[in-house]
């Protein structure tokens, strides 16, 4: 499918040249749209054999999207870099500043602040992933969108599946969350509330099943924001997100009063390995960032504004995780922090009552911020899909997205136990950020070797070694299992490879205008690397979710192909939203210029 121009790399003598991103099979040069379309289901249909059918199946499995550009959003573009740094600290920042500060500082005692650096560095590399893809692909649809891209589209089908399904589940996680501290706001005004409220389970036999009555309307509340649009989503996340972080200075300040330096010693009480096992964990405090590349469609310069506010999200939220640990660490011995509400216990344990009501207040912002943006993100994810018309058409519209999102979310947190799903998060999240950091190497990789064939010769493709890279970060987490040496020289081997990429392939430079990756290929090799091995890390519930989502999504897109399902359709109805984008703009409509409806 053709949405809009392609980016063209530039060579090293200056010259243009055009990207072609080749598949493992043939016949996937750019089409002529005046030229009739050999679609899977006239190949299928014409199939004799299961080799052919195999072969067309397997063809349209990496049929890959063409590169959109600025011109090709049907989105008004009203946010600037302001209101999407304060979203993706809406995002980022939750009641875990409050919570997982405290929590891992009992693991790793006051080195926790160093751990969160760690964690920190790490998600800033996915950040700049991202801020260059969002840049050069600015329209809605993140980690999908540039799956769809570079891989093709059963891949981006899986990426998204599973991505959807942690927001989803995320979503369902801060709705029960946040009606349980309304329910607390209210019984405190001294309202009597229905058993069920914040939850109860009617069947003791059923552990999943779990009622919340409250959680459809505290989701209907926040769905009727999203709903609203862009702008009157960024304007509630901002105000709320401001108000949240006057709440954590507050804290900072006067709970600096009561530090003790003496309680920062030991830094490493546990050792150091204690320290990275907090890193690893804490990397989850800074999920969420990627709403703002979902917005990149709704962004009024995308290619300025994206990457500063990601980066600024990121970096101010690093600092304010690492000052509150400090403050924590300061008050109070780490051994003596109470895990299950660290900080507002920390200031009960001075009689500062008062400051402890304001951290339950900046909590609630926190929630509702990190709901609101949950929300946003996956409402513009499944409007890029019916725009690809992979969901359907009626989703097209950003509201109608957005309440079914709501309407989601309100069915799991009413009826589920999402504790026992919240087992099979991230994932899907670790997934898509994998997916972004090697889109990055794909689309800026010069050598794309084919052979006689057309088809793209692996061992010399950049699949080869990210598979090895892979492969090994999976020995380097879990090696342990089959030899205690094994995951010292899948390290020493990945530094190898890490060195040899960087030295000895080639890497195109950006478009003129669009943000370029700093530290081109080390920096979206780390991401790879740190995504995978978090990923690792995760229970076996979280891999048997994925493997079943995956084969779910597989089998439904092969029996898709097989009846005989036509592109044409999806083609005929892009190049209409690239026209008509194009009139909006004042400009040509690109690859799609001759496509006529």
């Amino acid at each position: 499918a053709a949405l809009g121009s392609d980016a063209e790399p530039v060579d090293d003598d200056g010259a243009q040249r055009p990207l072609i991103r080749h598949s493992s099979f043939p016949h996937r040069s750019s089409r002529n749209y005046e030229e009739p379309l050999l679609t899977p289901s006239s190949r299928l249909q014409r199939s004799s054999s299961a080799p052919e059918l195999l072969d067309a199946v397997l063809q349209k499995c990496g049929e890959c999207r063409r590169l959109p550009d600025a011109n090709d959003g049907e989105l008004k573009r009203r946010l600037g870099s302001v209101e999407l740094t304060l979203l993706g600290i809406g995002a980022c920042i939750g009641a875990g500043i409050f919570v997982l500060t405290g929590v891992e500082a009992r693991v790793a005692g006051p080195s926790v602040a160093l751990a969160f650096c760690f964690a920190a560095a790490t998600s800033i590399f996915n950040g700049l992933c991202y801020a260059e893809l969002s840049s050069r692909l600015p329209i809605s649809g993140s980690a999908y969108l540039y799956a769809y891209c570079m891989f093709g589209e059963l891949p981006a089908m899986i990426v998204v599946a599973n991505q959807l399904l942690d927001y989803h589940i995320g979503a369902a996680t801060m709705a029960r969350s946040l009606t349980a501290y309304v329910g607390q706001a209210l019984v405190a005004f001294g309202l009597s509330l229905p058993e069920c409220f914040v939850e109860c389970q009617p069947f003791p036999s059923a552990p999943w099943f779990s009622i919340s009555m409250g959680a459809p309307a505290v989701l209907f509340c926040v769905t009727a924001v999203v709903a609203g649009g862009a702008k009157s989503s960024a304007t509630v996340t901002a105000v709320m997100t401001i108000l949240k972080l006057g709440i954590v200075i507050v804290v900072i300040i006067v709970g600096a009063q009561m530090v003790d330096t003496d309680r920062w010693v030991p830094f490493f009480p546990n050792g150091m390995g204690a320290t990275l096992q907090a890193a690893a964990t804490l990397n989850y405090a800074f999920v969420g960032y990627d709403v703002i590349a979902n917005a990149a469609e709704e962004t009024k310069n995308p290619q300025r504004d994206i990457p500063i506010a990601i980066v600024s999200a990121l970096s101010v939220c690093a600092v304010l995780y690492l000052i509150v640990c400090l403050v924590l660490c300061g008050m109070q011995s780490f051994d003596d922090i109470d895990v299950s509400a660290p900080v507002s216990s920390a200031f009960v344990h001075y009689d500062m009552v008062w400051v402890a009501s304001f951290v339950n207040v900046g909590a609630f912002f926190g929630m509702t911020t990190g709901l609101l943006a949950g929300l946003y993100g996956q409402s513009r994810i499944y409007f890029a899909l019916a725009r690809d018309e992979l969901a359907p058409q009626v989703l097209k519209q950003p509201g109608t997205c957005s309440i079914w999102c709501g309407c989601v979310a309100a069915c799991l947190a009413t009826f589920c136990n999402v504790k026992l799903l919240a087992s099979m998060l991230n994932i899907g999240v670790l997934l898509a950020y994998s997916t972004t950091a090697a889109s990055v190497l794909l689309i800026n990789a010069k050598r794309r070797t084919c052979d006689d064939t057309g088809r793209r010769s692996f061992l010399n493709s950049e699949n080869f070694w990210l598979a090895g890279v892979a492969l090994l970060t999976m020995l380097m987490s879990r090696g342990d299992c089959f030899s205690p040496a094994l995951p010292g020289v899948a390290a020493a081997a990945l530094v190898g490879v890490v060195s040899w990429v960087a030295l000895r392939r080639e890497y195109s430079t950006c478009p003129g205008g669009a943000f370029r990756c700093p530290g081109l290929p080390v920096t979206p090799m780390v991401a790879l690397i740190a995504n995978i091995y978090l990923a690792s890390k995760l229970s076996w519930h979280a891999w048997l979710r994925l493997a079943t989502v995956s084969l779910f999504v597989t089998i439904a897109f092969g029996v898709f192909v097989v009846r005989g399902f036509s592109k044409e359709s999806r083609q005929v109805a892009i190049c209409k939203t690239v026209h008509a984008a194009a009139k909006a703009a004042g400009t040509q409509p690109g690859v799609c210029h001759k496509c006529e409806s």
